[in-house]
């Protein structure tokens, strides 16, 4: 068993691997713009970071975030937040267009590097 691996997996919570998933999203230019709490969508303010708004989506048992790309105009993406499974099933779904599932994806790996696998 490899030592390290476990313990960065141990050390991931839900709330670092979402932070860590909304940091790679807007390096990879998805800026996420509204938060669903449930009953209505809230606009995330644009000087929030990444761990605002993960506290933010914590506030509610069934999250969703919308994001909009900022290369290509019109496109956005939604993720669904499923909280107090496993960390790295945190994000329960996903739009499956415009790319943004590969941008998630990819950021995911960039927290799990064996996803969709757990660790």
């Amino acid at each position: 068993m490899n030592n390290s691996s476990t313990s960065t997996a141990q050390a991931v919570t839900e709330h670092s691997g979402l932070v860590a998933v909304l940091t790679d999203l807007q390096r990879q230019g998805w800026r996420a713009t509204e938060l669903w709490d449930g009953e209505a969508w809230g606009p995330i303010q644009a000087i929030w970071f990444a761990d605002e708004i993960a506290k933010h989506a914590a506030g509610t048992d069934l999250a969703k975030l919308r994001f909009l790309s900022e290369t290509t105009a019109g496109h956005e993406g939604v993720m669904l937040l499923v909280w107090g499974n496993s960390p790295i099933e945190l994000i329960a779904d996903m739009t499956m267009a415009n790319g943004f599932d590969e941008a998630v994806e990819l950021a995911q790996r960039s927290v799990w590097p064996h996803y969709p696998e757990e660790e």
